[in-house]
């Protein structure tokens, strides 16, 4: 954690307290004064309404006769004696609206400040005496008084505080000042010491400090010899780590080789098997190819034969000079129909040789091309017949003609041979009639393909594992596990689209998307 510094002041505690006890003391004081000025002040003036009465008992008596005989003598004898009176600011003596005696200031708010009291003589009102209350005469007197008080007391106070200052000097602060010197003169030295203080010994707050402050130095210095003792065994135990780690590094480097050459024997064994996976689809795709070729050259052959055969005998006939007209015109029947399923056979086979040349080049050759997404589904669709021409099981395609698709057709094919072998396999396990329905359109620049079949499904374990390498359910009767893998790397990376899985629980749902012009990359890669 971070010291923060202490602000540095340049007054030392001892005056720090004293002006401290200064400035308290005239706050105080001054508080205390207004107080008081405002106490007697409100005093005062409650009593002003007292003397108001004594004014009445004791002078209206001699006011109303000097009055009712017309002594203005007496009148103006008796007007300053209320007048000399110390709460009495003003004095108005008056009879039938005629002021016989007016001294003084009228007051500020003469309505708070003045009474009026009426003079009678026999039940008869003969004048009125106005008195005013002599409030700045009073507030002068009480202010004076105050400041003979707070006068004393800033006496009292300073002569506190300098008391205060030699006391807290000679109690605290010169010790303070020997403990930081004594303090310093450690710092500068090496050998640990005790903190001392220069007088009686004494149980208070200063003793505990320098006492608790000498055990942490102590406990601080055991610490240090600790740590330093600490720090050499570390460091004997780091050099044995260091010796021990690298020891292991050059361990885990070997291993490290081992595992590198292993990993690079299980990509290139993996390789080989995607590419004889590749290369078994071709192989299958071939001799189904062949096996339907045969059915055609077959039936062109025996023609051929049948048509050597008219020839043979219509030399003869025509030798022996025994043609007839009849012979002729069956004899050209014959031709006809044998020459119509010459055509047709070898018509027949040049359309599937075509097929499976589109097909197996696109295979093997991985070039980047343009071409009918329809045309090329049927295409694939023919390499595969003769394999489903022994099932039952339908293929039908949806795909609107004019979509045309700039990318790999070899990739293509192979992902939709996949599936159907897939689902011929697994699908239509014990499934004798199965349907595969294989749906095409173009949504802006990209292909969207639904592969379905309405087979027995996945289960949960193979929903999450069907694009994992070397993942099987045919493992021991010729699966190899990678067939879905290549369709997953066929489909992510060489035709840069993404394949997901829709529906397993009942039938297998793909939706396969991807853009309409594939980029062109240097090298395909299937692993």
């Amino acid at each position: 954690m971070a010291i923060v510094p202490y602000k540095k002041s340049s007054l030392p505690i001892t005056w720090r307290i004293a002006i401290s006890i200064v400035i308290a003391s005239i706050v105080i004081n001054a508080i205390s004064s207004a107080s008081l000025i405002y106490i007697n002040y409100k005093e005062e003036e409650k009593q002003f309404v007292y003397h108001v009465d004594e004014i009445q008992a004791s002078h209206m008596t001699s006011l109303a006769n000097a009055l009712w005989h017309f002594d203005n003598k007496q009148i103006r004898v008796q007007g300053e004696g209320i007048y000399n009176l110390y709460f009495i600011g003003y004095v108005r003596i008056s009879s039938d609206d005629n002021t016989l005696y007016e001294r003084g200031e009228v007051s500020r708010n003469p309505e708070n400040d003045h009474f009026m009291i009426p003079i009678q003589q026999n039940d008869r009102l003969i004048g009125e005496l106005e008195v005013g209350f002599a409030r700045d005469r009073i507030l002068k007197d009480i202010i004076y008084s105050a400041q003979k008080m707070i006068l004393m007391q800033l006496v009292a106070g300073f002569l506190l505080a300098l008391l205060l200052f030699w006391r807290v000097h000679r109690i605290i602060t010169r010790h303070l000042i020997d403990l930081n010197k004594q303090i310093s003169i450690q710092k500068e030295s090496s050998e640990h010491q005790f903190l001392t203080l220069d007088r009686e010994i004494y149980n208070d707050e200063l003793s505990a400090v320098v006492d608790s402050f000498n055990q942490l130095t102590e406990e601080i210095n055991d610490e240090l010899i600790k740590k330093e003792t600490a720090q050499k065994a570390l460091a004997e135990t780091n050099n044995k780590l260091e010796q021990r780690v690298e020891e292991r590094t050059k361990n885990l480097q070997v291993a490290i080789d081992e595992l590198n050459d292993t990993l690079e024997n299980l990509r290139n064994a993996q390789s080989q098997l995607i590419e004889s996976e590749k290369l078994s689809s071709l192989g299958g795709m071939v001799a189904g190819v062949a096996h339907e070729i045969n059915t055609p050259i077959g039936l062109c052959i025996t023609t051929h034969s049948f048509i050597k055969d008219l020839f043979k005998d219509m030399r003869i006939r025509f030798d022996s000079g025994q043609i007839s007209k009849n012979n002729f015109t069956e004899f050209m029947q014959n031709m006809e129909e044998s020459v119509d399923i010459l055509s047709k056979n070898l018509e027949r086979a040049a359309n599937l040789i075509q097929s499976f040349k589109h097909v197996s080049e696109d295979q093997a050759g991985e070039a980047l091309r343009k071409f009918n997404l329809n045309d090329y589904l049927h295409e694939i669709n023919s390499t595969l017949n003769p394999k489903l021409k022994t099932t039952l099981h339908k293929v039908k395609i949806t795909c609107p003609e004019d979509i045309e698709l700039e990318g790999f057709p070899g990739a293509l094919s192979q992902v939709i041979t996949n599936l159907v072998m897939n689902s011929l396999l697994h699908g239509f396990e014990d499934i004798k009639q199965g349907k595969i329905t294989i749906k095409a359109e173009q949504q802006k620049n990209t292909i969207v393909i639904v592969y379905s079949d309405d087979g027995k499904g996945l289960s949960s374990e193979s929903q999450a594992k069907i694009f994992e390498p070397f993942y099987t359910t045919k493992r021991g009767y010729g699966g190899t596990g990678l067939g879905m893998h290549l369709v997953y790397n066929l489909v992510s990376q060489t035709m840069q689209g993404t394949i997901q899985l829709q529906e397993a629980d009942k039938g297998c749902t793909f939706l396969i998307t991807i853009p309409a012009k594939v980029k062109e990359i240097e090298a395909p890669n299937e692993s």
